[in-house]
């Protein structure tokens, strides 16, 4: 059993209390009394250092060539835990091997056991070539713990076949009766020709228009107006997106971060920026890929450089919320505690309340950090990550060589709505 002292624990307002956890796999107790324990204890004095959770990135894209596939769920996840962040989703659209079975999700959740560094959940893929059991299939691996199940439009990888929206449309008919999820990434390629926000907008719409209430997720939207979209109709129906953490980078320093993808945020800055702050940006993901993808690529689909998980974390705390005022609160919710709710694995990730899992970071506000990024510009941010536990554990941070703990995460509950007013905080 372990003993934080004199850590500072954020609250719902922008002050930070002082308190003392114990803590072993999970989290026992978080007192600003002192806690008395009768058994041995290691104590850590955390005097000057705030408590945060592990970040949660939803849908990483790690996986693609089989024979690489070990070596890129190591290095991505190793990074990602250096980087802060304790659990990530794989939501791979260009791997050689989906998870379309119950076989399939045996064995990837096996190569997860033995590489990941981090605890990792699993987005399904649905076969439509196996209709009519491809509903079926779905079915089986939201009961075998998926976090939801992926559909892309049109398909960017030959080893998952074409899915019309029609066909979509009877999925989602015929799980009318469970609360399964979905991501979606893709565009209208029905109607347009290739990518843009207009066709991304109608694949959305056509979307909106076939399901039921199923919750529904869209991992990668860089257009102001989409994400206006969405937020306007997700009380009406589960829908929630992620923005890029490389697609906000630059709207706040264009001459450190350049723009790799797509994206209109710039044009938009003050509305946007609004929207940051009053907690309107649901969460944000890396969307990173151990390689760049094709060119011939749809825009939508491509990943981003993985060098960013060592500072995507500490960006947002240094940028938004130590140079703009955004409030902790509101960061923790789009770094940790709303991915955990969107992937049905809250409260035991994401949270800092007794009877959560021990994931959490040591952020020390007062030491600065220095960074490279993909095209090797050198920056600065304000803070820095002193120590990472998983499950209990010190695992990454200063002066510790990173040890790998990671391996599959099924999900726990189902997920909760956006608009959900229960937190931690």
């Amino acid at each position: 059993m372990k003993l934080l002292t004199n850590v500072s624990l954020p609250t719902s307002s922008n002050a930070l209390k002082r308190v003392n956890v114990l803590f072993d796999k999970k989290i026992v107790k978080v007192s600003t009394d002192e806690i008395m324990y009768e058994d041995e204890l290691e104590v850590i004095d955390a005097k000057g250092l705030v408590l945060l959770p592990g970040g949660i990135d939803p849908h990483l894209h790690i996986c693609s060539n089989d024979a690489t596939a070990a070596r890129d769920i190591a290095d991505t996840t190793k990074a990602a835990l250096e980087g802060g962040w304790t659990t990530v989703g794989e939501l791979s659209y260009f791997t050689e091997s989906p998870v379309f079975s119950l076989s399939d999700l045996k064995a990837k959740a096996e190569l997860l056991d033995a590489n990941a560094y981090t605890a990792t959940a699993l987005w399904g893929h649905v076969d439509i070539s196996d209709y009519p059991y491809h509903a079926e299939s779905a079915q089986e691996l939201w009961a075998k713990g998926v976090v939801g199940i992926a559909l892309s439009a049109p398909s960017p990888n030959p080893a998952i076949s074409e899915i019309s929206f029609t066909e979509i449309m009877d999925l989602f008919l015929d799980i009318y009766e469970s609360d399964t999820a979905f991501a979606f990434q893709g565009y209208d390629h029905e109607n347009h020709d290739s990518f843009s926000f207009v066709a991304q907008m109608d694949a959305i719409k056509k979307m909106l228009r076939r399901m039921q209430e199923n919750p529904i997720h869209i991992p990668r939207v860089s257009s102001f107006p989409t994400i206006e979209f969405i937020n306007s109709i997700s009380k009406r129906s589960d829908i929630s997106f992620a923005t890029c953490v490389s697609d906000l980078m630059p709207i706040f320093d264009n001459l450190v971060h350049k723009p790799d993808h797509k994206c209109d945020f710039a044009d938009y800055y003050d509305l946007l920026f609004e929207l940051i702050r009053t907690n309107k940006i649901y969460l944000v993901s890396n969307c990173t890929a151990p390689v760049r993808i094709a060119d011939d690529c749809a825009e939508v689909f491509k990943g981003c450089d993985m060098s960013s998980l060592a500072y995507s974390y500490l960006w947002v705390l240094s940028e938004l919320w130590k140079k703009h005022k955004v409030p902790l609160a509101t960061c923790i919710k789009m770094t940790s505690e709303n991915a955990a709710k969107r992937l049905g694995i809250y409260p035991n990730k994401g949270s800092l309340d007794p009877g959560s899992d021990a994931d959490f970071v040591l952020y020390n506000p007062d030491v600065n950090s220095k960074f490279k990024t993909a095209d090797g510009t050198a920056f600065e941010l304000t803070g820095s990550f002193q120590a990472i536990y998983f499950g209990g554990e010190h695992v990454a941070g200063k002066k510790i060589k990173t040890k790998r703990l990671g391996g599959y995460l099924p999900r726990s509950t189902n997920p909760k709505r956006r608009h959900n007013n229960t937190t931690w905080i």
